[in-house]
């Protein structure tokens, strides 16, 4: 068996074309993919690559903002399949990019460009992944699925989305910047807006008024000197202790009016083991011991009302993480690091669904939303040939059929 399944992975990587990957990376890189408009566009630069390497695609609605992009190689056995995701969609560009945004400028073996690592070359190595396994004719015991997800960057629509029509798989590999290593670990996030009320007055009768932007400060020293300290002292062995953020504060109608209301963001970083409703509890109550002067509602961003965005916790010996770093290893000639990480991932959503995922992908996350964004372009490739490994090795009709994906 290790012969022939050898035998298969040989003949996958040698189905890879290496200048196909960086093309359909430069295609998608340069559709400006910030908007739903380019989501869209973007989707069906994906759908015509793998409809002519003759794999059907089939389209998902995400709430009249955007596409999903579906395509799966069938299996004997429908429901233990390897499920690949990718998101279509990108942060806006800056005015300092030192690069045009979407021109996928190549220079110094490097693609530059907004999307470049985060995530189109994921996402691109990932669907040539599908067309050197069907190009190969390798007989598929699991099925092996790709979704290109829309919204990603607003809030993880997409894969939630994915989720609610019922997606069908046992393990998931998130195509995001890890340089090759393996995430399984990352905070789930928590966000809140914090309305303060005051009443309005004329300033120079400020006694007739309630100042809600002074009450608001006040608000936040005390939680900052009440939830912070709290947060720190419970810890992971991975992730470290939650944080708290204040991200923005907006008050005020006009500046010779006492301000009659103030409003500010909350977010926590929180860890395995907490609740979306524990933390509003404790938001609550912290307000409640600084005695607010005005009336406080607390309410949670409704994004993260209708999509819980948990941790992501996967146990380093799972069998995911074991076969992934084998395939890794087997390309690269090193192990992959496992990473704890501080960013958000579609990754978290689908653990929560009951699929175990991990986060791997090309690229450095430090330059993900950054001015001077930019890959390898022989991480493109070397991704593409992971990807294909991982394909072949874990829903190959030789490949893993005897170890269990359901853990």
């Amino acid at each position: 068996m290790i012969g022939e399944l050898n035998d298969i992975i040989g003949s996958v990587r040698q189905a890879l074309d290496s200048e196909a990957v960086i093309e359909l990376t430069r295609q998608l890189v340069i559709v400006p993919s910030h908007t739903v408009e380019g989501e869209i566009e973007a989707a069906g630069v994906l759908e015509r690559f793998l409809l002519a390497a003759g794999i059907e695609t089939r389209r998902q609605e995400v709430a009249d903002i955007g596409v999903n992009v579906l395509a799966s190689l069938p299996g004997d056995h429908q429901k233990e399949g390897l499920l690949f995701n990718g998101h279509l969609d990108t942060v806006p560009p800056s005015s300092a990019m030192t690069h045009p945004p979407f021109a996928a400028v190549i220079e110094g073996g490097c693609m530059w460009g907004r999307g470049t690592a985060d995530m189109k070359a994921g996402l691109a190595a990932m669907a040539c992944a599908l067309a050197a396994v069907r190009a190969a004719n390798v007989p598929l015991r699991r099925p092996l699925t790709l979704a290109a997800v829309a919204s990603e960057e607003r809030g993880n629509l997409g894969t939630a989305a994915l989720i609610a029509a019922g997606i069908q798989a046992a393990w998931a590999v998130i195509g995001e910047a890890t340089g090759f290593d393996l995430v399984t670990a990352h905070k789930g996030v928590d966000r809140y807006r914090v309305s303060v009320e005051g009443r309005a007055a004329h300033e120079s009768m400020p006694e007739r008024g309630v100042n809600a932007i002074i009450d608001a400060a006040h608000i936040i020293s005390s939680l900052h000197n009440d939830l912070w300290p709290r947060a720190a002292k419970v810890t992971h062995p991975r992730l470290g202790c939650a944080t708290y953020n204040i991200g923005t504060i907006q008050g005020g109608t006009s500046r010779n009016t006492i301000p009659d209301r103030c409003v500010f963001q909350l977010s926590k970083r929180w860890l395995p083991g907490d609740t979306p409703d524990a933390i509003q509890s404790e938001i609550e109550a912290a307000i409640a011991r600084a005695r607010p002067i005005g009336r406080v509602v607390v309410s949670r961003e409704p994004e993260f009302d209708r999509i819980p965005h948990p941790p992501l916790d996967i146990p380093s010996d799972h069998p995911l993480v074991v076969v992934l770093s084998d395939c890794i290893r087997s390309v690269l000639g090193r192990p992959p690091a496992l990473l704890s990480w501080g960013a958000f991932t579609d990754g978290a959503l689908l653990q929560h669904a009951g699929i175990a995922t991990t986060i791997c992908g090309p690229g450095d996350v430090s330059l993900a939303h950054a001015d001077n964004e930019h890959i390898p372009l022989a991480d493109i490739v070397r991704a593409s040939e992971v990807y294909a490994v991982m394909a072949a090795v874990t829903c190959g009709a030789h490949g893993l059929h005897n170890v269990s994906m359901s853990r």
